[in-house]
């Protein structure tokens, strides 16, 4: 009977994910391990990454699994910019910001570029929550915090791309107040007014 409760819950988890199942899934449940590796044989679900299986008809969504599999990561930089839609261009790999101290494994796929934050307030600086082109809820920096890191971290960007995120946050966002904000706790705030300044004057 237990057997069967258990994998019932599996079922239940599998189909509310829209088909997929995570060993998170399964610990936070308190149902055995085993339960997941018959569920996945069974379906004959493809392994997407450690620890998430998926069936055939799963889209693969990398921002979402990444965050599944290490919820410390917050997507950020180039890859917020996208997510964003103040630039559009394709990210080659995954940018991502994690606090000090925060290695949860050595073998990460997705093309990662992680930088490491020793300050709690400013790790936290920002995030906020977005949805994907697939449906799913990512934690990523917002348009304000990606537009300090943007200008923080200049050399990073080729100049077209620098100059486009700019151009398109001044014509979405006319209240600079929390850029501002953050220009201040981040110790950037001089170079983020005179940038901007730029920008809108040419806007």
């Amino acid at each position: 009977m237990q057997a069967e409760s258990n994998y019932d819950k599996i079922k239940v988890i599998f189909n509310s994910n829209g088909g997929y199942i995570t060993r998170k899934n399964i610990d936070q449940n308190n149902i055995p391990s085993w339960f997941l590796t018959d569920f996945v044989r069974k379906n004959k679900l493809m392994k997407i990454a450690p620890g998430f299986y998926a069936d055939e008809n799963y889209a693969l969504d990398e921002h979402f699994i990444l965050q599944s599999r290490y919820p410390k990561y917050i997507l950020a930089d180039m890859t917020a910019l996208f997510l964003h839609g103040l630039t559009d261009m394709i990210p080659d790999g995954i940018d991502v910001s994690a606090p000090k101290g925060y290695h949860p494994s050595r073998h990460v796929a997705f093309g990662l570029s992680i930088r490491t934050i020793s300050k709690e307030g400013v790790y936290k600086l920002g995030i906020t929550e977005i949805e994907t082109s697939f449906g799913n809820r990512v934690l990523v920096y917002d348009e304000e915090r990606a537009i300090c890191d943007l200008i923080k971290y200049r050399d990073k960007y080729d100049g077209e791309t620098f100059v486009k995120a700019l151009k398109n946050f001044s014509h979405k966002t006319k209240d600079l107040t929390k850029l501002f904000k953050y220009s201040r706790i981040l110790g950037i705030e001089r170079k983020v007014y005179e940038v901007m300044e730029i920008i809108t004057d040419e806007n």
